[in-house]
């Protein structure tokens, strides 16, 4: 199998786009001025300070980055979340840096070696696919200690050159890369000479110690660019693609959480261990987690530290604990130990265990769940060609390893179980489907650790996980559940991943941001393409659904989960919803006295009706506009920006420098072959010659600009031309009936099952409850239910679209209403209406695509013959002020 990538992702251009407008303005250096002292090629870029300073306030002022971490360090920040492409943005970004500014000299620094495999594996699979996008391939080299003349070779390499380095190859004194004498030179020199491009892949795992520091900046980088969803230490941020809109955008699996936990553990003997503390000035202590009574009488599980000859019983004011005296703190070994807790009753526990649970009913049970959920997956998934994996991160090797080991006895038990279940017949080799990525070390030991994952007696595994990728998505690699300790808890991921297990005595203490990011990505079929599941797929019928059972309550876990992203991205973080694969299922029924209504049998037949949109551009008004709005368009060419700084002191801490002038001179750049009308017309949808006939009706200024700096000046008229474009649809949009109808079964089952918030509508509902997807849609409901003119209303479900040029569009609500006059009794006084609602009342406040599908539907009901379509309402006064508008009439202000 080989991954087919996808060129034209938006969400992946923009961050390429990003970092390469850090450097607008500089120009292309040709490769003959890259050779210094003919034995090493370096990276040159020419371009001051301030022009990065201003492109960059720039980027983040346009991506609505207020808190951007500016510096002056050439050190910039790319967030995106996991699982949304991040390797892939990087080695674009590499070539676009490349022909663009010829920049060609890369090192790719990874904290771990399953991101290593993981950024190796995916420079090989884009080989061909950059090859056909920019015509050059990389020369691609894996720095080994063992061969240094690669690295040699690649400071001497005049062309693009990657190098891919753990930080632990260059992390003290002793690595051979920092030896100061070699028979081919001082590598640490060439290296400096080169003046690298640094790309910083998961800098929070430990590149920021002032340790790391000052080993990243004795390679002297030209610049860096740092790529992590969680940057502790964010420098200068370009771009930010955030967990809450790489959710709600769909560029991840939607996630659902199987919880498992004990409840109701008053009266037992519960401790579990959360952390021993060794640096305390009155001795080590340990943080537990107990049974406190409260004052009311309650009781409440806290955490609780204590010393050493603590009485937990005095401690919680739980008599269950009597005969609980610390006898003694500590750890294993005096310098990586586990921790210890030591009781005079003769009990020792562990660092992570927990005493008083039922720990194999517990793992029994995720275990169950989980092969069930994986079972249930392959009969949806298998047939569409994809193959789906379960990961298990366990808590301790010898519970998988051994032959007895209780994880691994109770797999075997669960999945032979299932299987019979499913298939009415034994399993025929179970040993197939199930693998540890483990090593044994040479005391017999086993671990998964990096080093001992390298081994030759690893290498199977290790090439199988890691390298292997594609092999394990296969059809004819049985492999399907994928048991770890820690390795693959960071930088790993498989986009096949749909069930996640973890399986502690205590509650995991991965981080659930990484947790879940190793099965985030969408899936892949088995040729190579990602699936996305089509828009208005039913809720539960997805086939990108992440599960994860974790070992802890739902509202735990969510919490948990909020709490990190707050920590990572600021107070206030949005926080995607995650489902509660615990949460019943909820029926929602149809009333079907008010289905067969002449209420609804009217409504139906106004709004039924398919129409199809069209739009007739006046290519002439195009032209002319276009023209008119890019000769206001004024930038600067090519040129040397030349500055001048004092310094006025020095100290060990900083250097005071007072500016004293800047000054510009014109340069000639080199730059690649543009065409100009096909870029144009590529990025605006207009066809060539309208783009060609914009263009060269400009005036001579704009024309010059254009040939002085023509990707500034495109980008700039890409902007304005798109804004005519947006209007000129809104404007010219006609809608005709197409002579076809919706289908009224298809879209209004009878009965319906759901896990989501529901609002019940007992009254004048179409059904007994809706699925409201904001409080105002709630609070409209409540309203509508419970208001005496309302004959009916219905939520309008998924499948009712509206084309519209910019994508299909579903309003919320269909309304009948009734208001008689007193002395026109016999008049027919019922209203139709179709509703939108919004957080806000005002057209101009909403965001341009919500803003021109509502202008769009507009136009599609006056072609049915509907003007009563009221939008954006916010609340019922808003509903008044629009219905009044529209037919003369208000309701709810009587």
């Amino acid at each position: 199998m080989d991954f087919h990538f996808e060129p034209n992702l938006k969400h992946q251009t923009a961050a390429v786009d990003a970092a390469i407008r850090i450097f607008e303005g500089a120009p292309y250096t040709r490769p003959e001025e890259k050779l210094w002292a003919g034995d090493v090629s370096g990276n040159v870029l020419h371009i001051g300070a301030d022009k990065i300073r201003e492109n960059i306030a720039k980027l983040a002022e346009e991506q609505g980055i207020e808190e951007y971490a500016p510096t002056d360090e050439p050190d910039f920040s790319i967030e995106m979340e996991t699982g949304t492409g991040k390797t892939y943005v990087y080695i674009r970004t590499i070539f676009q840096l490349y022909k663009q500014y010829g920049l060609h000299k890369f090192m790719i620094v990874v904290p771990s070696v399953a991101i290593r495999e993981g950024v190796l594996a995916t420079l090989r699979d884009t080989r061909q696919h950059f090859r056909e996008i920019y015509g050059e391939t990389a020369s691609v080299i894996e720095y080994d200690s063992k061969k240094l003349s690669e690295v040699k070779g690649y400071c001497g390499n005049n062309n693009l050159s990657i190098m891919v380095m753990n930080k632990q190859a260059f992390d003290s004194d002793k690595k051979v890369i920092n030896a100061e004498d070699r028979d081919s030179g001082n590598l640490m020199e060439q290296l400096h000479k080169v003046q690298p491009i640094i790309i910083m892949d998961e800098p929070q795992e430990g590149m920021d110690t002032p340790n790391m520091k000052k080993r990243l900046a004795a390679f002297n980088p030209l610049f860096k660019l740092r790529y992590s969803a969680t940057h502790k230490h964010p420098k200068n941020v370009i771009n930010r693609l955030t967990p809450y809109d790489a959710y709600n955008s769909g560029l991840v699996k939607k996630i659902a959480v199987l919880s498992i936990h004990e409840t109701n553990t008053q009266s037992n003997v519960a401790i579990k261990f959360r952390k021993v503390n060794l640096k305390g000035t009155g001795g080590p202590t340990a943080s537990l987690m107990l049974n406190v009574r409260l004052k009311s009488g309650d009781i409440k599980e806290k955490v609780v530290t204590v010393k050493k000859h603590d009485k937990l019983d005095k401690k919680t004011g739980n008599p269950v604990y009597a005969g609980w005296q610390v006898e003694d703190i500590g750890t294993t070994d005096i310098f990586d130990g586990e921790g210890y807790v030591k009781f005079f009753n003769g009990e020792r526990i562990e660092e992570g265990a927990t005493v008083g649970s039922d720990k194999e009913q517990i793992f029994r049970q995720q275990i169950h769940r989980s092969i069930q959920n994986h079972f249930r997956r392959k009969k949806q998934l298998v047939p569409m060609g994809i193959k789906p994996l379960a990961l298990f991160f366990i808590d301790r090797v010898a519970n998988y390893i051994d032959n007895d080991g209780l994880i691994r006895r109770i797999f075997i038990e669960e999945y032979t179980a299932l299987y019979k279940k499913e298939h009415g017949k034994k399993p025929a080799n179970i040993e197939a489907v199930h693998g540890g990525y483990f090593a044994q070390t040479g005391k017999g030991e086993y671990t998964d650790n990096a080093r001992s994952m390298e081994g030759e007696a690893s290498k199977a595994i290790y090439d199988r996980i890691l390298k292997e990728k594609t092999k394990l998505l296969s059809f004819d690699d049985q492999l399907e559940f994928i048991f770890s300790h820690s390795a693959l808890g960071v930088g790993w991921d498989n986009p096949n991943v749909f069930t996640i297990c973890t399986l502690n005595e205590s509650i995991s203490q991965i981080k659930k941001r990484q947790e879940i990011g190793r099965g985030l990505r969408l899936c892949v079929q088995q040729n190579g393409k990602r699936y996305r599941d089509p828009e208005g797929t039913p809720e539960g019928k997805e086939v990108n659904l992440l599960t994860v059972v974790p070992n802890e309550s739902y509202q735990n876990f969510v919490t948990t989960y909020q709490t990190e992203l707050r920590e990572e991205m600021g107070a206030q973080a949005k926080t995607p919803k995650m489902r509660d694969g615990n949460r019943p299922w909820k029926k929602i029924k149809r009333n079907e006295d008010l289905f067969t209504s002449d209420d609804f049998v009217r409504l139906w037949e106004k709004i039924a009706s398919q129409t199809r949109c069209k739009v007739h551009f006046r290519e002439e008004s195009l032209i002319e506009d276009g023209i008119a709005a890019l000769s206001e368009i004024v930038i600067a060419e090519n040129e040397l920006e030349i500055s001048l700084h004092r310094w006025n002191t020095i100290t060990a801490e900083e250097v005071d420098t007072q500016h004293q002038g800047a000054a510009r001179a014109d340069i000639q750049g080199r730059y690649a072959t543009l065409n100009v009308v096909e870029e144009l017309s590529r990025n605006t949808a207009l066809a060539t010659t309208t783009a060609a006939a914009i263009l060269g009706g400009l005036p001579e200024v704009q024309q010059k600009m254009l040939a002085g700096n023509p990707m500034k000046f495109m980008a700039e008229a890409t902007k304005l031309l798109r804004r005519i474009v947006n209007r000129e649809l809104v404007r010219l949009v006609h809608y005709e009936k197409t002579g076809k109808s919706l289908s009224l079964d298809e879209l209004f089952i009878s009965e319906e099952e759901t896990q989501s918030d529901l609002t019940s509508t007992p009254k004048r509902g179409l059904y007994d409850h809706i699925i409201h997807d904001s409080d105002i849609e709630r609070d409209m409901a409540t309203a509508f239910d419970n208001h005496s003119m309302v004959r009916l209303f219905l939520k309008l479900p998924d499948k009712y679209k509206i084309p519209t040029p910019i994508g299909n569009y579903t309003p919320d609500f269909g309304l009948v209403m009734e208001k008689r006059g007193l002395d026109a009794q016999d008049e027919d006084a019922r209203f139709y209406f179709m509703i939108e609602t919004k957080g806000t009342s005002e057209l101009d406040k909403l965001k341009p695509d919500e803003r021109m599908k509502i202008e769009c539907a507009i136009e599609h009901f006056k072609a049915l013959g509907l003007e009563s379509y009221l939008a954006p309402v916010d609340n019922t006064q808003t509903f008044d002020a629009l219905s009044h508008k529209a037919v003369g009439e208000t309701f709810f202000n009587q």
